[in-house]
């Protein structure tokens, strides 16, 4: 198998993930998918792939790659540190207007499209970190990226066959701007500026790479997870005046639990070796499935359920097998302030709006992200309670 596994090519797999589930339910341990692939549903063997044993596999990154290739491992530090500082650099919890931004991404009859407008609105939200006063070129490059590759590609799925031509497009456009400019100094402003100023003999085109998979782990992750966060919340009466930080604090939490956008993780074996007593050969694929990790029996009470409260005192294996941006060298490098945007925009949007949610199928859809199932939410505005 490539750098994306063949089961990808399907054009939906919650059947897959919840077939797995099972199975692992059955398993003592890790065991093999029916293309060879092992699959791991525990914690501990789960920590041993990403942490413990992580010399056993191949060097892996989401994000800083260039391909199938992580760059150096300092590098990816040092780009780590710079969008926390670029990301520190700006105010965007005061300088972010909801109500254009829910203009902006609603349709016509006031109603937010599943699987699209998360993404949308994050992509606003963050905008100030992504290209902050760049040229309209560049910016328009970025939302055709956002359109035809995050929302067409990784959530939708191949669908838009046309995706497929505009992404080496887009990737070219940006390359022959980011071609054009220098990094500022005084530290990075923003992502451009982060690309920008990486070491090393990377040309425009890496580059132009890097950008496009940065811009999928701030917005394309964290707007899927915005839409179960709103979704979930609506379904469960958290659309009030007076719902309360904390509440959305342990909401995200557990939206994240019951639907971990990063579905899975993949390692490939560098070596031959054991995990929790299963044999691996060298080049055969792990597969963490973090979903499965999420809803087991044997660490999570009534693990199908939505039940916030839980996390009001989660216990030692659960803050264990909690693992929505994985752990060890290739965590996403969203993980901290995408939680924080999720709980900000979160409680804005339910804190001042009622909602309503027609699905058109329960079943989530799964494909690179796992997104909520294709309907739509209307929000209405509420008026705010007396301060």
């Amino acid at each position: 198998m490539g750098g994306r596994p063949m089961f990808l090519d399907r054009k939906s797999l919650w059947p897959q993930l919840r077939r797995w589930e099972e199975q692992a339910a059955d398993r003592d341990g890790p065991f093999r998918l029916r293309f060879g692939t092992f699959f791991v549903a525990d914690a501990d063997a789960a920590r041993a792939v990403l942490v413990d044993s992580a010399s056993n596999y191949l060097p892996q990154s989401g994000f800083y790659r260039l391909g199938p290739k992580p760059l150096p491992q300092a590098v990816r530090s040092e780009a780590s540190r710079e969008l926390l500082r670029a990301l520190a650099r700006h105010d965007l919890a005061s300088s972010f207007d909801l109500g254009s931004a829910l203009d902006e991404v609603s349709d016509g009859r006031g109603r937010l499209r599943h699987q699209r407008w998360g993404v949308e609105m994050v992509r606003r939200y963050f905008a100030p970190v992504i290209a902050h006063q760049r040229h309209t070129e560049i910016n328009a490059l970025v939302d055709a990226y956002v359109t035809s590759s995050v929302v067409a590609d990784d959530i939708v799925g191949h669908v838009l066959r046309r995706s497929h031509r505009t992404v080496p497009a887009v990737r070219a456009g940006l390359a022959e701007q980011l071609g054009r400019l220098s990094a500022r100094e005084g530290g990075a402003q923003d992502l451009v500026d982060l690309v920008l100023g990486l070491p090393g003999e990377l040309s425009p085109g890496d580059r132009a790479q890097l950008l496009q998979r940065l811009v999928l782990s701030t917005v394309g992750f964290t707007g899927v997870t915005l839409e179960w966060v709103v979704m979930l919340g609506i379904r469960h009466g958290y659309d009030t005046p007076v719902v309360r930080q904390e509440q959305v604090h342990r909401l995200v939490r557990e939206a994240l639990r019951l639907y971990p956008t990063a579905w899975r993780l993949i390692r490939v074996a560098a070596a031959d070796h054991e995990v929790a007593g299963a044999r691996v050969h060298e080049g055969e694929h792990i597969l963490i499935g973090t979903h499965a990790i999420h809803r087991s029996a044997a660490v999570w009470n009534r693990p199908l359920d939505f039940r916030p409260s839980r996390w009001e005192q989660p216990t030692d294996d659960q803050r264990r097998s909690y693992l929505p941006f994985g752990k060890g060298d290739g965590m996403c490098p969203a993980n901290g302030f995408a939680v924080k945007a999720l709980e900000h925009l979160g409680h804005l949007i339910l804190r001042g709006h009622r909602g309503h949610v027609r699905l058109h199928t329960r079943k989530p859809h799964v494909r690179t992200l796992l997104a909520p199932p294709a309907g739509w939410t209307r929000l209405t505005p509420a008026a705010t309670p007396e301060p």
